[in-house]
């Protein structure tokens, strides 16, 4: 009776001990998460402080804000917060050139990647294709080539071509990085349309455009909107293709602030650390507005893909 009532007492302890274990294995996971969370955003939370006059180096040195009592200031280096960086970077001349050609660039390139991935996606996920799946993993695959492949034969092709410099060469090299994502992000959105809707529109006599244009585009905007603005935010932010193919015409904001927010390559416009924080700083902002704006439709896009 004792081993049954021993045996029957610890019984009621097994759900507990688990439950504790489950929590224990939550918080170990919520703070491997929050660690690696902090050091990704680590460099971008400096870059940001800093174009603001905040250094974190006196506070880590035991050194705290300044303040004054008495007419007497209590810190051996002042920290005093200035918007003054932003506000010049945001007034050297160079900067608004820097953003509209970024902007340009990443819009041609948007264009070339929808003429080419809208048709092709729709075919994989519409028409019965033999060997479509083989297509449509090759193309995530060519996703996965590093650039530093491509991008010496393309600095070769592009001295002899006369496309250096320029911005449909550039939008061309860039499909590298956003033509297989649109396609898989569309394939997704298109698969994501019932097949009945499909029949029911040939059974009133559309042809394939019609189906298309009249029934597909409209539900799948959307998406589509979606697939824009992730391709632009990709493209906004990337270095190595423009840094190498880009010239004084054609310069990006990424290369702008890398190379010191200088006008011409004659001129090196040597600003202060602060204000090229700052410039990097705001040239990060959209990316991070966009990025939040669409993170479930992204999700959705590919997981359709994925599963199509």
């Amino acid at each position: 009776m004792d081993k049954l009532k021993g045996v029957s007492g610890s019984t009621p302890d097994k759900p507990a001990r688990a439950k504790n274990g489950r929590r224990r294995g939550r918080l170990l996971l919520y703070a491997v998460a929050i660690l690696a969370a902090f050091y990704s955003f680590w460099p971008i939370m400096i870059m940001g402080l800093e174009g603001y006059n905040i250094d974190l180096g006196p506070i880590f040195a035991g050194k705290a804000l300044s303040f004054q009592l008495g007419g007497l200031t209590f810190a051996k280096r002042a920290i005093i917060p200035t918007p003054y960086y932003y506000l010049q970077a945001l007034g050297i001349e160079a900067y608004p050139r820097l953003v509209g050609d970024t902007l340009l660039v990443a819009g041609i390139a948007v264009a070339l990647a929808l003429a080419v991935g809208i048709p092709v996606a729709y075919v994989l996920a519409r028409v019965d294709v033999k060997g479509k799946g083989a297509i449509a993993y090759l193309l995530l695959a060519l996703r996965t080539v590093s650039q530093y492949v491509v991008i010496i034969p393309l600095y070769i092709a592009y001295s002899k071509l006369g496309l250096y410099n320029s911005f449909t060469g550039i939008a061309i090299a860039e499909q590298v990085l956003i033509l297989s994502v649109v396609v898989w992000m569309l394939r997704g959105f298109f698969s994501d349309i019932p097949r009945d809707i499909y029949e029911a529109a040939t059974v009133f006599g559309k042809n394939e455009w019609q189906v298309f244009k009249r029934v597909v585009l409209p539900m799948v905007l959307p998406g589509l909107v979606v697939t824009v603005l992730f391709a632009l935010v990709l493209l906004w932010n990337e270095f190595l293709i423009a840094d190498t193919l880009t010239g004084v015409a054609t310069r990006t904001v990424a290369v702008g602030v890398w190379e010191g927010m200088s006008i011409n390559q004659l001129s090196f416009n040597a600003l202060a650390w602060d204000s090229l924080n700052a410039a990097g700083f705001l040239a990060y902002i959209p990316a991070i507005i966009v990025m939040l704006a669409i993170r479930r439709y992204l999700a959705k896009g590919f997981t359709f893909g994925l599963a199509s």
